[in-house]
């Protein structure tokens, strides 16, 4: 490899070179010594080789070994168990998460979310009877059990809980460890970490560090090896590297699988040369149109060697020090040690992050998680460390091009989480600081001429990399210290930090300033998203930034002073000009803006963060005179100004003043009200103009927002008079509304910390209250409509009990589990705020919508009054001065006159309902004022002064006419009421009756006239149904004929399995043999074309009609997995085997078209297909080039069409059916044995044999001649006067096309017309969709007619007369060919020379049955003298009876063979039955050779036989009802404990069979005996009992489920945490996927386990899907927790999982972690779905329903 000379491994003497080892150590440099041994040994053990078992041997045998037992001094396994007794128990548990692991936080506990448990420490701590949070481990991090500073309480799980006498002060662990071990160790790992160190660190590619470099010249052996990048996609690289290095598709594809996982991969070796062309190749084609090239180089192999060595000494280091916490602790001091460049081991390596691969990084991170940041002592220096080199590490995170999460960078999680090791960081090292300044340096590329951030749509990765400092910031700002922890050294080191991070968001105030459009549209749509996606990441900093503030009353100060100082340098305050503004007699000094015409920005951090430090003053009592601090007033109307222009803004965009400024503008307003930016956005600007309205005068304060607002002219009483200029009348009424709607949020909106007397919880039930208000709410629902705090958690469920009841969803009939849904409590109704500051115009009127409804319907007042607000605080009291301040009062009057007036076109019902509203929100201060004994506020006084008195008016409009909404009139009415209460509470006079005087004529006029406007719409209702009726009876009249002759169903139910009317009781329905009863005269069966509507009747003369259909290859009903059928070509499906491994299923929707309609249909379908562009081309719910198409009507994938027939049946008892001339089963079975004896004429050949069905003469001579005769008449012409004129050519054609696609979709191979297994198929799907249906029905516990689908019943009836009309009608002479077959499968002395490969256990036999009874009646056909019309048809005849006769007999030795005793009932006394069988039993054991030791007692024979044979009767039952037209039994339609007791009885009298299946075998002649002889004599019979490998098939065959799921789904997470890729040694599976029907895990959607199937290149889950399901799949993809449903290669959708939480909702993804539980009623649903073989009809709805499911490659899961 490296070397010229021979690679061979020189002379190893293992005890010798340790024994040097000894001796040398503590005189010279250790590290040379081992550098001497390794440069040789190296090479030899990291051969290039593909054999990972072989190096890793020699790697240990060379290598380690050797350096264990230095260490040692003795056999390591003894040493380290000594050190390990010696080890104290462990308080941490450490637990290192791989990738998918599950991970617990307890969202009532944890510091922050970042504190997890792995779950063997969960389960056994006191979180999980708490609230927790479940998720996967991305890899990396650990379980941070034991640790006190991750948990408020449960710190420890029940594994790791100290002793109490472990609780003293625990000895240093290194004491613990004898002295010459601790020399060693020391030595060894100082000499393996910097050996480690160096090599990764190596920059050489073509040589090694002198004292490594072996002896002789290297060889000229290089490798190409490629790097990972998160640039390129993996079909780049695989393109490339076909191209470049001449390799195959799937070398590529393991080529890019090898560096994507580890980082990097050799690509080509051979000299430089070659290695360098390769390289510059790779380079080229990757580096087109400026793109980056992909990272290569070009390594000698020495290198490669010793590099790999070094990862695996890590892997050693890793080993060793987890054995003993004295050497781990050791390991720690030495890696943290001072070198000779003054940098320790670790710092080196933490700095060269960069430099090093996926695989090393990740390695060295483990290592030091592992080590270093185990021991509190190193972490501390580690974290100091890592502080100094903090910026330095994110600029090289900025410029690497690896993932966060396997950079150094992402080990800040782990440091600045620690409370301890934060605050020691912060306030000694100044960490917040260095974070802001870090991340402010990455934004100087960002800004613009103005000092302002600006982004541009394709944002470069720099700035999105460092980005990741946010968090960082955020995981610092945890540690808030209490209000005693504050020190001097905190404080300064803080408030620096806050200063960078008060420039950091001056950057971002005033950032995209938008202008309003006035002439023409924007012609582009400027970028938004960049700045929001920063406030996203700020907000949490910005809340953890303010509750650092408030715990400290001197950082509190200096931080608002500061923040006044930012606010005021970057709003230019010197600068602003004032303009005098005046409202009737008052006016107010304002600042001179024009929302409408100047630029104005969204963003305002600062101001805003000034509202937060201003609402937290009242906390510590912060007045702005108060003496003992140095608070800086600001000026109200600079404070309120910039939140003021953006709610004009808004205001102004809700009046459409906005339109011409595009979607930019729409979206950022959206999210400006949005729930996950409005806490630190809006509702900050309304807590800023609260702040405003505290500190100004009222008067003042509104003049100020009416200027702003446009409104002065809107507020002078002359606005109402009519002028020229009425252009803006529209835009100014609808201003004003929304004018009134921020003063009544100003003054009722006080549930936020600071504002209002209210706790957190308060704010959050109010927030559920109003939510609930505007319909009931699943949890998910609700929790996603409240704000997140800083941990993300909302808070609800500590509040959402005590205001609303949950209700669980019913789940219904075959429904999946639904969602719960809260609902709000009735006594919380009266909190409703109509004007909830957090409605959307939508949540508003449908609030409304919702209380309105539910007053009306409790006939109550229909007004929406205001609830009562809570108390202001001190602070924010005087607010309330808004109330009674004479501009205030003025409005109130102005409007109040406007709506009493007869006409007004300023005036709208909103604005009149919002100034009720304050007026109401007055009312309610003035009665607390009264209660708290307040004189300051008097709302009443100012109300009746200046002559125009508030009540007054309002008495004049209470009764006014030109309300539209009773609502309105009841507010004024309860505006009227409350405002009598309060004076009366004042005790002034109040006449009570004159409210009632007035509201009492409008109520009675009210309720007259709504009972007027009732009487008259039922009038008209009447009238109307009246005349409705007797057009109908005229129309029936008029057509008395069609509705006599008309069935309104598909199929007329009268011969179906429901209609039970015209059934004669005085005898019961035989379907089969001489006594059979006459099918019911039924109606002319008529259906109606989807297409055209046309309705005709069903007959052969009429049209051919189909219905649609779908063909499957199906395994539902396999017994062993795995064996799907691949390779139809070869496949003879005459004889279907016992375990059904793979059947051909069809299904229908039961929709009916003309043949005709339908093949313009799909034409059209063609046509459409073919004249798309091939490159327009894309994927559909429905694949063309397999036939598949959509049903017309409901959308149903199909990919075939059921030709429908008429009862073909004879409808007459036929001649041969008298008793006289019945044939006896003995006669029957010697004629036909005769036939087939004379049929086979085997060739010389031995394995061929040719079967041409012999003349009926040459059977009929062989016999009696009475006996002859009635043998003849069995396949003499039955004239059917339905089929008077035969078969049709459409009809024919229909049947050939179904035929030949149940032989090419049940097959998978190319159609064939004249394949001689075509008519095979027709009656195998036959066969498999009856016992399908049958198990469906079994398995839910339904009676056999009367319960099952139209669409089943429909589909089956079409089926079964297509099996039996198509043998005779269309190839005869094969399906004689056929016959003879299979009759000879049971007459074995038919083949001599040939040998079956099959014996009776290995046939199904109801397969054998339907084919048997399909072909028989054309067995002795005569087409040479048969007339052209004459169709011989399975009748129900001897024929039937006495196949199903011979069919059961060889079930029943099928069953009596594979008997395995077991639990079989009750016993029954003098079972004669019983004894029967058992003599039968013996008998056939006895044949065959089989030994039993305890032979079964007669009755469990009895109970058994019956038990087993009931699902092949039921079969057979649907069969031969839909074959012959007789109505079944009722007690077969009844779903009762009786009736379902005597199935078995009422099964076999409804076939005509005797009830004592003894008699099948008993007493049938010579011949019968001969036969059961034969078949149990069978050598592949003996061959098959005594196999062990595979399993019998035992009856009845058990109804297949899908696997069972464990109840709580961590369990399965954690079981799937083990599961690793099979095709890479070790490697985590990115997506483990599950099989439900066979369990088999699969590492799915990943290059890795991609294979080739059918030429194309298809994922794992793909590929199981043929080869359990052929074709079709259900998966659970675990870490998504999301089903898969997956039919061929290119069709797939997701459907929610069958797990839910407590709230009755799924969580794929795991997006909310809630603990998920198996919901039974949803996995039972999934079940349903894959027996009945609805996935791929699913799948279709859902591609149609959902276009992004269309872009998935399914064919690469």
């Amino acid at each position: 490899m490296a070397l010229r000379s021979s690679l061979q491994a020189p002379e190893f003497n293992h005890k010798a070179l340790v024994q040097q080892w000894h001796s040398s150590y503590q005189t010279g440099d250790f590290l040379s010594t081992l550098k001497q041994h390794w440069r040789e040994y190296v090479l030899v053990a990291f051969q290039a080789s593909d054999d990972q078992t072989r190096s890793e041997r020699l790697t240990i045998k060379y290598l380690l070994s050797p350096l264990e037992h230095f260490l040692c001094n003795g056999e390591p396994e003894a040493v380290f168990q000594q050190l390990k007794e010696k080890d104290q128990p462990s308080q941490l548990c450490g637990h290192v998460f791989k990738n998918g692991e599950p991970t617990y936080s307890c969202r009532e506990c944890a510091t922050d979310p970042t504190c997890v448990l792995c779950m063997e420490c969960f389960q056994t701590s006191v979180h999980k009877q708490h609230r927790y949070r479940m998720s996967t481990s991305g890899g990396g991090g650990y379980c941070d059990c034991g640790d006190a500073e991750a948990w408020k309480v449960g710190v420890f799980c029940g594994k790791h809980q100290p002793q109490s006498d472990e609780m003293e002060e625990s000895k240093n662990p290194m004491e613990l460890i004898p002295d010459d071990l601790i020399d060693r160790a020391s030595v060894l790992f100082l000499a393996t970490l910097r050996y480690t160190v160096e090599m990764l660190t190596w920059d050489h590619s073509d040589r090694l560090p002198d004292n490594l470099q072996p002896d002789g010249e290297l060889t000229d052996n290089y490798v190409c090896m490629l790097f990972n990048d998160e640039v390129h996609t993996y079909e780049q690289v695989i393109n490339t590297l076909q191209r470049a290095v001449s390799c195959t598709h799937k070398e590529a594809v393991d080529f890019a699988t090898t560096v994507d996982k580890e980082g990097r991969s050799t690509v080509t070796t051979g000299s430089f040369s070659d290695c360098e062309k390769a390289r510059n190749l790779i380079e080229r084609y990757t580096s087109r149109h400026g793109a980056k090239a992909l990272k290569v180089q070009v390594m000698h192999t020495a290198v490669v060697a010793h590099q790999q060595f070094a990862l695996r000494m890590i892997q050693w280091l890793q080993n060793i020090i987890v054995q003993s916490d004295g050497l781990r602790h050791l390991f720690c001091q030495l890696s943290m040690q001072q070198q000779e460049n003054e940098q320790s081991l670790m710092e080196i390596l933490l700095l060269a992050d960069t430099q090093l691969w996926k695989t090393a990084r990740v390695q060295s991170h483990q290592l030091m998680m592992a080590g270093v940041l185990m021991d509190q002592e190193c972490k501390k220096k580690f974290s100091i460390i890592f502080t100094r080199h903090y910026t330095n590490l994110m600029k090289a995170f900025c410029m690497d091009d690896h993932d966060h999460d396997v950079s150094i960078a992402s080990l800040s999680v782990q440091i600045f989480t620690v409370i301890s090791l934060a605050r020691l960081l912060v306030a000694e090292h100044n960490l917040l600081a260095v974070i802001i300044k870090t991340f402010l340096q990455a934004c100087e590329e960002k800004k613009n001429k103005d000092g302002k951030l600006t982004f541009e749509r394709t944002g470069t990765q720099t700035f999105k990399r460092a980005c990741f400092s946010l968090h960082d910031l955020k995981y610092a700002l945890i540690c808030k210290p209490g209000s005693g922890e504050w020190t001097d050294e905190l404080r300064n080191s803080f408030i620096e930090g806050l200063t960078c991070f008060l420039d950091l968001l001056k950057l971002i105030e005033d950032m995209d300033q938008v202008k309003r459009q006035t002439g023409q549209h924007l012609e582009f749509e400027p970028e938004w998203e960049g700045a929001f996606n920063l406030q996203l990441k700020l907000e949490d900093n910005i809340v953890l930034f303010l509750d650092w503030c408030s715990t400290d009353r001197q950082v509190l100060i200096e931080a608002y002073n500061r923040t006044i100082e930012a606010f005021r340098c970057c709003k230019d305050i010197d600068k602003i000009k004032t303009t005098k503004i005046e409202v009737d007699e008052w006016s107010a000094k304002c600042i001179k803006y024009d929302v409408g015409s100047q630029p104005i920005s969204i963003h305002l951090p600062v101001t805003r963060f000034l509202a937060g430090l201003h609402s937290l003053l009242g906390q510590h009592e912060l007045y702005f005179e108060s003496p003992d601090c140095s608070l800086v007033r600001p000026d109200p109307a600079e404070l309120i100004e910039f939140p003021l222009r953006v709610q004009v803004m808004v205001a102004q965009s809700n009046a459409n003043m906005w339109r011409r400024n595009g979607y930019a503008l729409i979206n950022q307003i959206f999210f400006y009200h949005n729930v996950k930016c409005r806490t630190e956005m809006y509702d900050r600007d309304i807590l800023m103009l609260q702040i405003g309205a505290s500190m100004a005068d009222g008067n003042e304060f509104l003049i100020h927002l009416l200027y702003k607002f446009g409104l002065p002219i809107w507020a002078k009483e002359s606005y109402d008079t009519p002028s020229g200029q009425d252009n803006s009348l529209r835009q100014t009424v609808l201003l004003a509304e929304e004018f009134l709607n921020l003063v009544v949020i100003i003054l009722s909106e006080r549930y936020m910390m600071g504002v209002g007397e209210v706790t957190r919880a308060d704010i959050v039930k109010r927030e559920v209250i109003h939510q609930l208000c505007i319909s009931p709410l699943a949890h998910s629902e609700l929790a996603k409509a409240l704000p997140e705090d800083t941990n993300h958690e909302t808070g609800l469920e500590d509040v959402v009990k005590d205001v609303a009841n949950f209700k669980k969803a019913t789940v219904g009939k075959g429904a999946q589990g639904g969602k719960g849904k809260y609902e709000l409590k009735p006594e919380f109704l009266s909190s409703y705020n109509p004007y909830f500051y957090h409605y959307t115009k939508t949540d508003k009127s449908k609030s409304e919508e919702a209380q309105v409804k539910r007053k009306k319907e409790n006939n109550e007042s229909q007004a929406l009054p205001p609830p009562v607000p809570p108390k202001f605080k001190p602070q924010f009291a005087p607010i309330m001065n808004l109330l009674q301040c004479d501009v205030m009062i003025y409005l109130m009057e102005l409007i109040l006159t406007r709506a009493a007036a007869t006409r007004s076109r300023s005036l709208s019902e909103t604005q009149l309902e919002r100034i009720l509203h304050l007026i109401g929100i007055a009312l309610h201060e003035q009665r607390r004022a009264i209660t708290d004994g307040n004189t300051e506020f008097d709302f009443l006084s100012k109300a009746k002064k200046d002559g125009k008195c508030i009540q007054t008016l309002l008495e004049s409009i209470v009764n006014s006419h030109n309300f539209t909404h009773d609502s309105i009139r009841d507010l004024v009415t309860w505006t009227l009421k409350t405002l009598s209460e309060v004076r009366q509470m004042k005790n002034e006079p109040v006449s009570m009756d004159t409210v009632e005087k007035v509201s009492s004529p409008r109520d009675e006029k009210a309720k007259a006239a709504r009972e007027k406007k009732r009487i008259a719409a039922e009038k008209r209702r009447q009238k109307i149904m009246a005349q409705m009726s007797q057009m109908q009876k005229n129309f029936i009249k008029d057509n008395s004929e069609l509705f006599e002759n008309t069935s309104t169903e598909l199929f007329p139910r009268i011969d179906s399995d429901m209609d039970l009317s015209e059934t004669d009781t005085s005898s019961l329905p035989i379907a089969v043999g001489p006594h059979r009863t006459l099918p019911g005269q039924s109606s002319p069966m008529c259906g109606m074309c989807i297409l055209c509507q046309e309705e005709q009747e069903i007959t052969l003369s009429n049209k051919a009609m189909v219905l649609t259909a779908f063909i499957q290859k199906s395994t539902v009903l396999a017994l062993t997995r795995g064996n799907a059928l691949s390779h139809g070509d070869e496949y003879d499906p005459l004889l279907m085997r016992s375990d059904l491994s793979t059947g051909s299923h069809t299904s229908s929707c039961g929709h009916m078209m003309h043949a005709d309609c339908w093949q313009r249909f799909f034409d059209g379908i063609l046509e459409r297909e073919r004249r798309r562009p091939l490159r327009f081309r894309h994927n559909f719910s429905y694949d063309i080039e397999k036939m598949e198409f959509l049903c017309p009507l409901c959308e149903c994938i199909s990919n075939s069409v059921i030709p429908v027939l008429p009862a073909i049946f004879p409808t007459t008892q036929a001649s041969n059916s008298d008793s006289c001339t019945h044939l006896h089963f003995h006669d029957w079975l010697d004629g036909i044995h005769k036939t087939v004896l004379n049929s086979v004429k085997e060739s010389e050949d031995f394995d061929d044999a040719e079967y041409q069905t012999c003349p009926l003469t040459t059977v009929t001579k062989q016999m009696a001649e009475n006996v002859a005769q009635k043998f003849h008449s069995l396949w003499s012409c039955i004239q059917d006067p339905m089929a008077s004129a035969g078969l049709s050519l459409e009809h024919r054609e229909m049947l050939r096309k179904y035929s030949r696609d149940a032989y090419s979709f049940g097959l998978g191979v190319d159609p064939d017309d004249d394949n001689a297994r075509v008519p095979i198929m027709v009656w195998n799907t036959c066969a498999f969709s009856i016992q399908s249906i049958e198990q469906i029905l079994r398995d839910e516990g339904k009676p056999l007619f009367g319960q099952m689908s139209s669409r089943q019943s429909d589909c089956l009836r079409s089926l079964v007369r297509v099996a039996a009309t198509y043998s005779p009608a269309i190839n005869t002479d094969i399906v004689k060919q056929h016959c003879i077959k299979l009759l000879s499968f049971l007459f074995p002395d038919a083949c001599k020379n040939k040998k079956f490969d099959l014996c009776v256990l290995d046939v199904d036999m109801f397969h054998y049955l339907v084919a048997l009874v399909m072909s028989l009646p054309s067995l002795h056909l005569d087409t040479s003298v048969a007339p052209s019309n004459y169709l011989q048809l399975p009748s129900g005849g001897d024929n039937e009876l006495h196949a199903l006769h011979l069919v059961l007999a060889v079930h029943l030795i099928q069953i009596l063979l594979l008997y395995d005793q077991g639990d079989c009932g009750m016993e029954v006394d003098g079972d004669y039955e019983g004894e029967a069988l058992l003599i039968i039993y013996n008998k056939i054991h006895s044949l065959a050779n089989i030994q039993k030791e305890n032979p079964p007692l007669p009755w469990q024979l009895s109970v058994h036989v019956r038990k087993t044979m009931l699902p092949f009767l039921r079969c057979t039952a649907i069969l031969f009802h839909y074959l012959t037209g007789v109505t079944a039994p009722a007690e077969l339609s009844e779903s009762s404990e009786e009736s379902s007791k005597q199935e078995f009885d009422s099964l076999c009298r409804y076939l005509g069979i005797n009830l004592h299946m003894s008699r099948l075998v008993d007493n049938h002649g010579e011949l019968m005996d001969t036969l059961v002889t034969r078949w149990c004599k069978n050598s592949v019979l003996k061959e098959t009992l005594s196999a062990s490998s595979q399993p019998l098939v035992q009856y009845p065959l058990k109804i297949n489920k899908l696997i069972s799921l464990p109840d709580d789904y961590s369990e399965l997470i954690n079981k799937v945490s083990a599961f690793t890729c099979p095709k890479s040694v070790g490697d985590d599976s990115r997506a483990p996927t599950m099989c439900l029907v066979c369990g088999k895990m699969l590492c799915s959607q990943s290059y890795c386990c991609q294979t080739e199937f059918e030429g194309v290149t298809v994922g794992a889950a793909t590929e199981h899907a043929y080869r359990c399901g052929a074709g079709a799949g259900i998966f659970l993809r675990v870490r998504e927790c999301q089903i898969l449903l997956l039919a061929g290669r290119t069709k797939g959708c997701f459907v929610p999982p069958p797990y839910i939480d407590a709230y009755g909702e799924t969580d794929q993804g795991l997006r909310r972690g809630n603990p998920l539980h198996l919901c039974r009623e949803s996995y039972d649903h999934l079940q349903k779905l894959w027996m009945s073989h609805a996935i791929p009809e699913t799948i279709a709805h859902n591609l149609e329903s959902n276009a992004t499911l269309l872009t998935i490659d399914w064919q690469h899961l």
